[in-house]
């Protein structure tokens, strides 16, 4: 409804816009009536040129007719046909996208709706238990299973509804329906892992801003060439791919585009926290096992997908690593740590540098001012002070 909104306020700015030009576009039609004086001869030469003149004074202001169409009618109707005809185009495709995605998710929910209804004992909400989001996002939720705080997918559909992202941006960048499994854990040994498609890795560092810092490439034989594996040990690496899961890596790989694990934060905007106590905090509850797969067609890949998810729930709460390797994640994780504040306080230096020597230029500006012009500048400091004691008291209000 938001693009049917967009495209009619559009057509009223074209048509709006094409009126207010097209006023100045006007034909000069003279009516001339010759009258019975002229018809019979007997008209003075004088009174009758001044009789036209004043005729053709009235007809050039008087009788101005305007069209409305502008000077191409037929273009103009054209112009209007084709827009009406670009609208329904545009409602009809935003009617079928949003019916085909929804359509997907409930394929999705239907196909693996019996697995979590054995491995969870709660799904969804009191309402649903797919919520949609958007015409193209639909979130889905589990909880009560053992070694997990809860299951959450969320589904990120293609853009059907929009013409141009799907008909046209399609053909340069291929978007897939993709599954976004999220698993929340109460224990985690201390490990950061992640297996991702090459072509994915701008997208991971978008999606982990903070991987590099506390992982390095590792290379694993058996995998396939077309991953790239970031972890912050060997041994890690070594746990988890192996058997099963290094199985289902190289035969499901079409429908994988990352998997990564980690018990710590790995975006910006979780590290600005003052406190260490809630900084502390804030790291025993992220535990997370991060999936993401393309949504298969046939619903028996499906199932298998979902079926690998529910068990990395038991793989990656039962990781555990050696005291030597442990000793060695934590001394790597405190050198980052110490950087990272040291970087702070030298940002947090320059910034109050900055604004001593601001204070310091403004106390030097009013030293050369008249008493008169100190005062003036007092009361206009005095007014903006004011005005932001009343922003502040509304807001907590």
């Amino acid at each position: 409804m938001q693009r049917f909104g967009t495209v009619i306020f559009l057509f009223i700015i074209y048509l709006s816009f094409y009126f207010a030009h097209s006023n100045d576009k006007y034909d000069n039609i003279i009516i001339i009536e010759e009258s019975s004086e002229t018809e019979s001869g007997d008209v003075d030469p004088i009174k009758g040129e001044d009789g036209n003149e004043q005729r053709n004074h009235n007809d050039m202001y008087g009788s101005t007719m305007y069209k409305w169409t502008g000077d191409n009618e037929n273009l103009f109707y054209f112009k209007i046909v084709l827009f009406v005809i670009i609208l329904i185009i545009t409602i009809v495709n935003g009617v079928i996208g949003r019916k085909k995605n929804r359509m997907i998710a409930l394929y999705w929910l239907r196909s693996c709706k019996d697995i979590f209804l054995e491995q969870f004992a709660k799904l969804g909400n009191d309402n649903s238990f797919l919520l949609e989001k958007s015409y193209d996002q639909y979130d889905f939720n589990c909880t009560g299973r053992k070694n997990c705080n809860y299951y959450y997918v969320n589904l990120r559909l293609s853009k059907r509804q929009c013409i141009w992202r799907y008909y046209i941006f399609n053909y340069f960048l291929k978007q897939n329906d993709n599954m976004h499994i999220v698993i929340n854990y109460e224990k985690l040994d201390k490990n950061i892992l992640c297996v991702y498609k090459k072509y994915q890795k701008k997208q991971i560092e978008c999606r982990f801003p903070n991987i590099n810092k506390y992982t390095k490439i590792m290379n694993k034989k058996d995998l396939k060439k077309i991953y790239e594996i970031k972890a912050d040990s060997s041994e890690i690496v070594d746990l988890i791919l192996s058997g099963k899961i290094m199985n289902f890596l190289n035969f499901y790989d079409k429908f994988i585009n990352y998997i990564c694990i980690t018990d710590i934060p790995l975006y910006d905007y979780e590290e600005h926290i003052n406190d260490k106590k809630n900084e502390n905090k804030k790291s025993e509850k992220h535990k997370f096992c991060f999936l993401n797969f393309i949504i298969p067609k046939n619903a028996d890949d499906l199932r298998t997908l979902i079926n690998f998810s529910i068990y990395m729930i038991d793989a990656c709460y039962c990781i555990e690593l050696s005291e030597k390797v442990r000793e060695h994640v934590k001394k790597l994780r405190s050198i980052i740590e110490k950087e990272d504040l040291r970087k702070k306080q030298e940002l947090k230096e320059i910034q109050e540098k900055k604004k001593a020597k601001k204070l310091q230029e403004e106390k030097e500006r009013i030293d050369k001012m008249s008493a008169e012009q100190q005062r003036k500048y007092e009361e206009k400091k005095q007014k903006k002070s004011l005005k932001k004691m009343k922003k502040i008291k509304i807001i907590k209000m």
